[in-house]
């Protein structure tokens, strides 16, 4: 335990929660049956490990995105998980973006400080290096975007004042991956059904992100009181994040962010069946 309180980034599953349990569950079951229909389907075994592999990774996904920007209810991650294989199953994605969604991830741990502490100079080296990966993955957008995660963290409620230098150091390695590999970024918007579903997703986000009045989650290590204005913008980062991948890699950059969006979907909507009085808060 004192291992992962030494990082920001680090946020182990431990089996004592009944939660953390089930969504191990839930991953391991959908990559074997979804492994065994396609084995079943296509009778290569290469392919069956592969698509197990995805979906269990779309269910797992999900979920972690909603724990970061939903601290608050940790059922709303399991809808994420409904919404997300849903979804799976009808679009049948063929791969999802893992440097975007990683950078999501741990952006948002490093801004929130869920972990209980503020990036150590190893945390912050390592979100460089991720986001230089992601440039060179090809996501250049995406990775110009993710630097915002160190000035937010230089800004808001007990500001690092270092990560200022951290953030230009990100946009200085992106656009030299990018002159190097001589990559260009360029506007290649998504077709107008998928804009449409985003567009309605990102509105009610936006809307559930202005409503979140207070947070009562604390850190995992000491106790300490998230930060609202901190949570809020992980949410809207996460969200810049989904959209720069939509506009700038066609269909296929909404498909490769399935569990992002899920996930987005997922917040609002478990306010409303918490409203609408289906389960308790």
């Amino acid at each position: 335990m004192d291992v992962f309180a030494k990082s920001s980034l680090g946020r182990p599953l431990y089996p004592s929660y009944k939660t953390n349990v089930a969504i191990m569950i839930l991953t391991l079951l959908t990559g074997v049956v979804m492994g065994g229909v396609s084995l079943l389907q296509s009778g290569d075994f290469g392919l069956a490990i592969g698509v197990g592999l995805l979906y269990g990774a779309i269910v797992f996904v999900a979920w972690v995105i909603t724990r970061e920007i939903d601290p608050d209810h940790d059922l709303s991650a399991f809808v994420s998980v409904a919404l997300a294989f849903g979804a799976a199953l009808w679009l049948m994605p063929s791969t999802i973006a893992l440097w975007p969604l990683g950078l999501v991830i741990l952006g948002s741990r490093m801004l929130t400080r869920v972990v209980g502490i503020h990036a150590t100079l190893i945390d912050s080296f390592i979100m460089v290096a991720v986001i230089g990966l992601t440039a060179y993955s090809g996501y250049i957008a995406v990775a110009l975007a993710a630097s915002a995660f160190f000035f937010l963290d230089a800004w808001l409620q007990e500001p690092l004042r270092r990560q200022w230098a951290f953030g230009a150091l990100a946009l200085a390695i992106t656009f030299l991956v990018a002159l190097i590999a001589n990559q260009g970024m360029g506007l290649v918007p998504a077709s107008m059904p998928y804009i449409l579903v985003i567009g309605v997703i990102s509105l009610v986000f936006l809307l559930t992100i202005l409503l979140t009045g207070q947070i009562t989650t604390h850190s995992d290590f000491g106790n300490r009181p998230l930060s609202l204005s901190r949570l809020r913008a992980a949410m809207l980062m996460t969200l810049a994040i989904g959209l720069v991948q939509a506009v700038t890699n066609s269909d296929g950059g909404v498909l490769s962010m399935i569990t992002l969006w899920a996930s987005l979907a997922a917040v609002p909507l478990y306010r409303l069946i918490i409203r609408i009085g289906l389960i308790g808060e």
